[in-house]
Formats: structure tokens, sequence, C-alpha cells
């Protein structure tokens, strides 16, 4: 029976949270692009003391002040008695007894003595200890990517390594008779595109490819393929059909796997099948067909591994159709499409090919029936999003 497609997304995610997850700490410096297994928590507050907003003068009590010096960068910033001024730059600690920040367009200093016209509230131009971060605050939850912005933050807030989940360790088996990976096919073969496709399209969402197998169309090849130990999921293409050449389904029956679903009411991708071995490493059957393979890698595969790494799953968002999205007759359409001014175009795809794709960003998720221009529709990003 065909499964509906949020169907299938939220089934992948639950069966990727059920495997085993493993954690390790890391470096700053080694975890871009990591999911978090635990709250980033800050060491320290932000700013570790009261700071200047702006060049100028640190002031201690009224004026006029007498100038007494500099704070120097990286270095101690001292006190400050009552009518003194010390000269400070932005980000430039305070001295003790300062009580605001007299900005450098504002004051007058001559012959060692500074001045102002303006009146000079406390903590005028003053960045107060803590008031950007607390020491003990969370400064990244737990199932977040580790951004850029994640290590800045984190490294501001005086940590040194996050603890993150280990990718999960993929094996990619493509099934095939005809399938050749160099130069130009002759009759009767097709160059492999998912074999240099698939593996940096699961890196992304989270995986370590650690083997690529490339199997003949037969039962007893295949079923020994999936039944590799020593990975977290296997992800297969082709071969997922009801065809005489799709052994798929025959082999994961021989292997003793537990059906989840095969087929989802969209198109392309329909022919993706995901199971479980009895030692519960998910099998996920792509289709043959290069461009449908990518549809069901990005809308069912990427769930998985979300959930398999306890990240959030793929954002679906709203945009709106420039032009008029086709449907399809049964379940949803699927089609690459680009960005542009007035909101998202289709991109001509078919789906035994990726040229058309090299343009998209995302992909739309067109109802029965399709949408007229100036409709919102759902898009969830390709992994190569430019």
């Amino acid at each position: 029976m065909t499964t509906g497609l949020e169907d299938a997304r939220r089934a992948a995610r639950t069966v990727g949270a059920a495997m085993a997850r493993a954690t390790e700490d890391v470096p700053l410096v080694d975890a871009a692009g990591r999911v978090l297994a635990a709250d980033v928590v800050a060491a320290t507050r932000l700013p570790v003391t009261d700071t200047a907003a702006m060049d100028g003068w640190a002031v201690a009590g009224a004026g006029p002040w007498r100038v007494d010096g500099a704070v120097r960068m990286g270095q101690p910033p001292g006190t400050l008695a009552d009518g003194l001024a010390r000269v400070v730059t932005t980000g430039g600690a305070l001295p003790t007894g300062a009580r605001a920040v007299l900005r450098a367009e504002r004051g007058v200093e001559h012959a060692g003595v500074l001045s102002t016209t303006v009146d000079l509230p406390d903590d005028h131009d003053v960045r107060c200890a803590g008031t950007d971060v607390s020491a003990g605050a969370v400064v990244a939850g737990c199932g977040a990517r580790v951004t850029p912005a994640v290590l800045a933050a984190a490294a501001a807030a005086g940590i040194d390594a996050v603890r993150v989940a280990v990718p999960p360790r993929v094996l990619v088996v493509l099934v095939g008779d005809e399938l050749v990976v160099e130069g130009v096919p002759a009759p009767g073969q097709v160059r492999d595109a998912l074999g240099v496709a698939l593996p940096p399209a699961l890196r992304a969402g989270g995986a370590e490819v650690v083997a690529l197998e490339r199997v003949a169309d037969d039962v007893d090849a295949v079923r020994r393929a999936v039944d590799r130990a020593d990975v977290d999921l296997v992800v297969t293409a082709a071969a997922t059909g009801h065809g005489a050449s799709d052994h798929l389904p025959a082999a994961l029956e021989a292997c003793g796997c537990r059906q989840v679903f095969r087929g989802v009411a969209m198109r392309p991708g329909h022919p993706v099948l995901l199971a479980c071995r009895g030692d519960g490493v998910p099998v996920l059957g792509l289709p043959g067909n290069p461009f449908a393979a990518v549809v069901a890698a990005t809308l069912i595969g990427l769930p998985l591994l979300a959930g398999a790494l306890g990240a959030a799953p793929p954002r679906r968002r709203r945009r709106v159709a420039a032009h008029a999205l086709p449907g399809a007759e049964h379940g949803v359409r699927v089609l690459a499409v680009r960005e542009e001014e007035l909101g998202v175009v289709a991109v001509p795809q078919g789906s035994s090919v990726v040229s058309g794709a090299v343009d998209a960003d995302q992909l739309a998720i067109v109802p029965p029936g399709g949408l007229p221009a100036g409709s919102s529709v759902d898009v969830v990003d390709l992994p190569w999003r430019r």
C-alpha cells in the first residue's frame, strides 16, 4: 500500500530516532557541521567585565577630570578614583570605579584636563558585565547544527570543546548490471551518476559514508550487500520496483527485514522503500532514476538522518509560486525550483537525469491538481543548495 509523503517522512524520522546513538567530545576547530548532543553552556558571563561601548574616556565622579593615562587592551584596567579619566577604546575593560564612558567627540582635553558640555548619566556607553550572556546560560541547544555562529558564541563564552553526535556509518549499495563508472556509456549501459552524487548528499545530512558497493541484478548479491555488518544504515539505489530485475524486496525478505513502507505517493520518487533488518539497521531503498533518487534521499533520507542524529528535521518553508506549478494525478508532484525575485520557478527536470536540478535551490511539494501563480507552496532545501 502506498504511503503518503508526510506519513513516510514521520516514519523515517522515527526509524532514525530508534537507531543507537553515540556521542563524542570534539574541539571547536573540528566541530563545524556536526550536531550537538548536549547543550553548550557558557563557562563565563559576557562581557566578562564592564566594557566601553564607544571610543573615549572612562570617567569616575563628576567632571572636569584629570586624564591619568590609557587602558591598554588585554591588560588589567586597574582602578579609577573620583575626578580621574582614562582613555579607552571600544571593547576595552573599564577600570573599577568608572561610572560612564564619555565619547571622544563629546569631550575636550586640554593640558591633561578633560571636560564636556553634555550630561553624562551613570553607565552611559557602558556594556555592563553579563548583559549579553550570563554564566551557565545555554548558548546553543542539544540538536542544533554547529554553524560558524555557534562556534563563535561557544568560543566567546569560554568553551573549548562540545559534545556532538557521532555520524551514522552508512553503506551505499548501487544495483545494476548496466552501470559503468567512467567514459561514455555504450548502448545498453548507463553511466553511474548516483555513485558520485549520493555520498556527498548523505554527508550533507550528517552521515559518514564508509563504503560504496556496486552489485549485479541478482537476489543473492543484493542480499549479501544489504546484510553487511558494522554499519548503522544501508542506502540502496535501484531494484525497488515491481519489475523482473527489481530484486531488493526479495533480498530484504531473505534477510528477515521488517518493511516500514514500500512506495510513497509522490512523483518522482514513488518506488522508495524503508525496511529494518533484524539487528535494527534501517535499509532505505531509493529509486534507480537519478533525480527520483535525489528526491527520495532529500525528502525521506534526510529526516531519517536527522532522527538518528537527534537533530531538528529539515525545514519545510512556504514560498510564493512565480508561475503555475503542475500537479500529479495521484499524490504530490515534486519539482526542482529556483528562487527568483517574484518567487520560485520550476526548473525543467525529468526523473532519469539531474542536469536540470543543477540550477535548483529547493524541491517544491505540489499538491494534486497543481497550484496557480501567486499561491504558496511548501519547499525543502536541496542538500547542495547554493
